[in-house]
């Protein structure tokens, strides 16, 4: 299966690193590498993060950070959705 990220999500993750970077240059690096080590993991293991949607939207943690990485299998294809804080309500939570 082949990783690709949507615009929101690219922008998800320069935003994230934007905001860190500037109180921390090396802690932005890190935490970006993180997130895409943790994006590496799903290419592996894409049914490993449990359906938060009926419409088939995923989530998995990335280990030491507050963050989650949301996609979507479609075929062959893993679709990197979005990059979110877990102290943000994701806007499609029925809650």
């Amino acid at each position: 299966m082949r990783l690709r990220w949507s615009r929101l999500a690219r922008r998800d993750l320069a935003d994230l690193r934007r905001f860190i970077e500037d109180d921390n240059p090396q802690a932005a690096s890190a935490q970006v590498a993180r997130i895409r080590r943790s994006a590496a993991r799903i290419e592996e293991f894409p049914e490993s993060g449990p359906l938060i949607t009926a419409s088939g939207l995923r989530a998995t943690g990335v280990p030491g950070t507050a963050y989650r990485i949301v996609y979507r299998i479609e075929a062959d294809l893993i679709l990197i959705v979005a990059v979110w804080h877990g102290a943000r309500a994701w806007p499609f939570d029925p809650r």
